[in-house]
């Protein structure tokens, strides 16, 4: 029986944990497919189809003053892509067609990380921060930055996950953090740093993580006999984090990351940090970014049968860390590990 393209991009939405952006660039995809006219149904698609559909898409949006047409249209192929492989593997379709390849395009992106020598002058600017109006926390307003930029550059943990900014966010409490070295899971090896468990905002996914060295020593700093289980591990103080966070940038005088088509500058953002460690772990081990981050995948084998688990463990527990990061862990806190110059309200 055919099924129209429509309609399995409609189960595909159905079936999938996307956030409300992604699904509307899926649903102006369809709309452009439907637009076309010309598609055949699902089971009917070809090579052919497919580029004569993108070389429309590439056409319409350079007719219509578009600036970056080969971005638009390989958008428009990934999209294609990712539901023609689920309609595959749900037996939509026989054979997966084969894709043209890619539109040339011009990234203007630029630069959407933070270097190393940025992440140093933010962790020791922490110690400058003010505290923040009614602060009643026996540590000030800096311990718990510190630990926070050490699990965002570790994990590339989602902003609500450190700080709950929103009601529906789950933050990370005392009882998801184990000393012990046996993984709370049951499965894999141990690690004698213990374990951090938290679940993604956007796709609900729980992750047992294995902490280092330099995630253990700072969320050591902020235990206390008197901390509850309940209790949130990270207290900025502020139900905004994100302007806290730029406040500190401006403190550590790193430069606002800039759009190179416009020249505009715009301030940096925690979910910033989260490409941040993505950057740095593609750099250390390669492939590894996809499991730290919790991406999804495409390949059955790849998705159902490889087992990823050694990975990231083995990722977490080598990836090289910035200088800063490793001042508490050799009892340096509140002093430069190379020079030993204290910061202000160390």
């Amino acid at each position: 029986m055919s099924v129209s393209f429509e309609n399995v991009a409609v189960k595909y939405l159905n079936a999938k944990p996307l956030s409300s952006g992604t699904r509307k660039e899926y649903r102006r995809t369809v709309a452009k497919w439907l637009a076309w006219g010309r598609g055949p149904t699902i089971d009917q698609i070809g090579r052919s189809d497919l580029r004569d559909f993108l070389d429309w898409v590439y056409e319409k949006a350079a007719s219509d003053g578009g600036s970056n047409a080969g971005r638009t249209a390989n958008k428009a192929r990934e999209n294609l892509r990712a539901i023609l492989s689920w309609a595959w593997e749900q037996d939509f379709l026989e054979k997966l067609p084969r894709f043209p390849l890619s539109k040339p395009q011009r990234d203007v992106a630029g630069r959407h990380y933070l270097t190393k020598s940025d992440l140093n002058a933010l962790y020791f600017a922490t110690y400058a921060l003010e505290q923040p109006r009614g602060w009643k926390q026996s540590l000030t307003v800096g311990h718990y930055w510190r630990a926070a930029l050490v699990v965002f550059f570790n994990y590339g943990v989602d902003t609500g996950t450190v700080f709950q900014s929103a009601s529906f966010h789950e933050p990370v409490l005392w009882r998801h953090v184990s000393w012990r070295p046996e993984p709370p899971s049951g499965q894999g090896r141990d690690s004698r740093f213990g374990w951090l468990y938290y679940r993604r905002v956007k796709t609900k996914k729980q992750f047992y993580r294995p902490m280092n060295r330099v995630v253990k020593t700072h969320l050591k700093s902020l235990w206390s006999d008197e901390r509850q289980p309940g209790q949130a591990v990270f207290c900025c103080g502020s139900s905004r984090p994100n302007e806290q966070f730029q406040r500190l940038c401006t403190l550590a005088e790193v430069q606002p990351k800039q759009d190179i088509e416009t020249g505009e500058e715009k301030p940096w953002v925690l979910k910033d940090l989260r490409k941040t460690c993505a950057t740095y772990y593609d750099e250390h081990m390669p492939e590894s970014s996809i499991e730290i981050l919790g991406h999804s995948v495409g390949g059955v084998t790849y998705r159902h049968y490889a087992h990823r688990d050694p990975l990231a463990f083995k990722a977490i527990m080598s990836l090289p860390q910035p200088t800063a990061f490793a001042a508490l862990s050799q009892g340096f806190d509140g002093e430069c590990p190379c020079c030993r110059r204290r910061f202000p309200q160390a």
